[in-house]
C-alpha cells in the first residue's frame, strides 16, 4: 500500500519517514514502511488479521503501476491514490473524483472472476465506473473466454475491449474489436496509448476480417471428431440422432459473419446444431419463440455464453439468429410467413467429412 495514516494525516510512502507508527486507513492496524534503495517506497501490514480492504501483496510492478496510473488519469481529475471506500469495504487503487467517478484498478495477481464480479459491482453501487487495468501476468496470458468474462467491456471508439498497463513503456496496451470468427477462433486488434487524449479519440484505423478456411475447418472438425474431443462429442450424438455427421453441415450454413466472443465452439457449429433442430420442424411453423429457444439451447450446447462480467450477449444472440434466417430464407429453405418461418426443404447435409470432400471435388473438376 502507498498510503498510510501518522497521527490521523494521511502519508504517502514518498514522503514518510523511518521509524515512525503508521496505521492502516481502513482498518487502523499497524503497518510498516518498506523504504529500500532499489524498491518503490510501500507500506505493509505487520498482520493482515482482519483488514476488511487488505490489498494484493505488493508487488513492485504494482506499486510503480499504480503512481503510473495517477500520472496518466490525472487530466481527467484529481487522483486519489488507495482511496478507502467503506460503504463496500474497497480500496480502488486509483480514485478519479469527477462528474462520474472512476475507479482503477491495476490487476497484477491471481484473482477469480467471482471477486472481480464482486469488486465491480461495488464500484458501481456508487456510481462509479470501473477500469480494470491488467499487469504483466495477464499480459502473457492467452486471449480466451476467461480474460474476456472477467475483465472486458466496451470502450467508446474500441469496441469490446482489454486493458493492459505496461510498466516499463507506462503505456496502455489495448486490445480492442474483440471477437470470434465463425469458425470460433478468438481475434482482435491490438494498439499502443500514450495518453488520454489517444485514448478517448479510439482507433483511428481501418479494420480488416480476413476470411475463414471453410474446407479446413471441416477437416479440423472431422480430426477431432475421429479423436473423441470432449467438446464435441455431445453435439455429435445430437446430431446423429438427425442422421448427420457435424463436418458435413450443408454449404448454405456456411458464413463469414463475425460475432461477440460468445459462441464457445464458434458459429458454424452453432448453425448446424440449430439447423438440424430447425429442419427437424419441417411441416410445422417455426415461431419465434420456437427460434429463441433453440438458438439458446444451442449456445448453451456448444460451450457459449449469454452473460460475462461486463456486457450481455444477448444482442449479439438475436443477430445471429437473424442473419441465419436471412440466409436460409435467401436460399429457399425456409419462407418468412405472417406467425413466423415456413420450412419449406432441408438443405444436403454431407455423411462425413470424406463424402463432402469427394463431392466438392467433383464440383471443382
Amino acid at each position: 500500500m502507498l498510503i498510510a495514516l501518522e497521527n490521523q494525516k494521511l502519508v504517502d510512502a514518498e514522503d514518510a519517514a523511518r521509524r515512525h507508527d503508521y496505521l492502516c486507513p481502513a482498518c487502523q492496524q499497524a503497518v510498516v514502511l518498506h523504504h529500500g534503495t532499489r524498491v518503490q517506497p510501500y507500506f505493509a501490514h505487520k498482520s493482515l488479521g482482519d483488514c476488511g480492504v487488505a490489498s494484493e501483496g505488493e508487488t513492485q510492478q504494482h506499486v510503480l503501476g499504480k503512481r503510473q496510473l495517477a500520472k496518466f488519469f490525472s487530466d481527467w481529475g484529481v487522483v486519489t491514490l488507495e482511496k478507502v471506500l467503506p460503504e463496500i469495504q474497497q480500496r480502488a487503487d486509483c480514485w478519479i473524483n469527477r462528474a462520474h467517478p472512476v475507479a482503477v484498478e491495476f490487476q497484477c495477481s491471481p484473482i477469480s472472476t467471482e471477486q472481480v464480479a464482486q469488486r465491480t459491482a461495488g464500484y458501481r453501487r456508487l456510481g462509479s465506473y470501473p477500469c480494470w487495468l491488467l499487469g504483466e501476468r495477464f499480459g502473457r496470458q492467452k486471449i480466451g473466454w476467461s480474460l474476456i468474462d472477467r475483465f472486458a467491456s466496451p470502450l467508446r471508439g474500441w469496441g469490446l475491449c482489454l486493458l493492459f498497463w505496461d510498466v516499463g513503456r507506462q503505456q496502455v496496451r489495448v486490445v480492442h474489436h474483440l471477437y470470434q470468427d465463425a469458425t470460433g477462433t478468438y481475434s482482435y486488434w491490438q494498439s499502443w496509448v500514450a495518453n488520454l487524449t489517444e485514448l478517448e479519440a479510439g482507433n483511428q484505423r481501418q479494420l480488416w476480417v480476413p476470411p475463414i478456411n471453410v474446407r479446413q475447418f471441416r477437416r479440423d472438425l472431422d480430426q477431432r471428431l475421429l479423436r473423441a474431443a470432449p467438446a464435441l462429442r455431445p453435439l455429435q450424438e445430437i446430431l446423429y440422432l438427425q442422421g448427420h455427421h457435424l463436418a458435413g453441415f450443408p454449404a448454405v450454413f456456411v458464413t463469414q459473419h463475425v460475432t461477440l466472443p460468445i459462441f464457445g465452439q464458434g458459429l458454424l457449429v452453432w448453425r448446424a446444431v440449430v439447423g438440424a433442430w430447425v429442419f427437424s420442424l419441417r411441416g410445422e411453423v417455426l415461431t419465434p419463440e420456437t427460434l429463441r429457444r433453440l438458438a439458446e439451447e444451442g449456445l448453451r450446447l456448444i460451450g457459449g455464453h449469454l452473460q460475462a462480467g461486463r456486457f450481455d450477449g444477448t444482442a449479439g444472440l438475436v443477430r445471429a439468429q437473424r442473419d441465419f434466417m436471412v440466409d436460409l430464407d435467401a436460399a429457399g429453405a425456409v419462407s418468412r410467413v405472417k406467425t413466423g418461418w415456413q420450412i419449406n426443404v432441408e438443405p444436403q447435409w454431407a455423411a462425413d467429412y470424406t463424402a463432402w470432400l469427394e463431392n466438392d471435388e467433383k464440383k471443382l473438376g
